[in-house]
């Protein structure tokens, strides 16, 4: 007698557990993210991961505020999103031109009602260009070399490096040489994922020492030889007169 009312519950549940299955397929949103990284003042794309049928709306998210969305017609954008960005109704892609450090931040896109793999995007300044200090002992047998720039948060990570006069390359911001160095200039080169840049060629500060003690060597001797010289001739001609 309980029979058909306990199938046709099993019916209701079985039916109320694929339904939810299927809402949470369709809503879910995918907790991965994909990373993107762009030089201030230029072009962001941001490509949504939607596959399928065509596409009936639209909406991108930065944060938690709407950037822009489109359910036919024209595209709308909001705040700083107007006048620089332009959506493609095909495809889902957002562009964002003349891109600033604001924009920076996680992009959600929605494309038909599903909500799809966020973006994060990067707005990175271009670094600027370093300058080399450097330090030696009194002996002139060890000096420190360090490459100097400043950094502020909106680099991003900055690679830090100095190419020697084979072409090869030392990491790191300190350089230690001493009187066996053979290279006769250093170049420090600071790059971030979206720019790099050179300081100007210094000059073994140890070699240009050396080169001074040398040459000091030979010219004292000379100056002493020429005034004795000049001493001698005068004498001379004193005692001619």
């Amino acid at each position: 007698m309980l029979r058909a009312p306990i199938c046709r519950l099993n019916q209701r549940m079985a039916s109320t557990s694929l339904l939810v299955l299927f809402l949470l397929a369709v809503f879910t949103t995918d907790v991965h993210s994909e990373d993107l990284e762009v030089l201030k003042g230029s072009t962001a794309v941001l490509t949504p991961d939607h596959k399928g049928r065509s596409i009936i709306s639209i909406s991108w998210k930065h944060g938690g505020d709407l950037a822009a969305e489109w359910f036919g017609g024209s595209p709308t954008f909001y705040r700083s999103f107007k006048d620089r960005c332009s959506l493609n109704t095909e495809t889902g892609e957002l562009t964002i031109n003349d891109v600033r450090l604001e924009h920076s931040g996680v992009y959600t896109p929605e494309i038909n009602n599903r909500i799809l793999t966020d973006i994060r995007l990067q707005v990175l300044s271009p670094v600027p260009k370093p300058s080399i200090l450097f330090n030696c002992n009194s002996e002139q047998t060890l000096c420190t070399l360090t490459c100097v720039f400043n950094k502020t948060h909106d680099l991003g990570d900055v690679q830090v490096f100095w190419i020697l006069d084979d072409g090869s390359v030392k990491e790191g911001s300190v350089l230690s040489i001493t009187k066996e160095t053979k290279e006769k200039t250093f170049i420090c080169r600071l790059k971030n994922p979206v720019s790099s840049e050179s300081s100007n060629d210094l000059i073994n500060p140890l070699w240009s020492n050396r080169a001074l003690i040398i040459s000091l060597a030979v010219l004292i001797p000379c100056i002493i030889l020429i005034s004795i010289g000049v001493l001698v001739y005068r004498y001379r001609s004193k005692e001619n007169s």
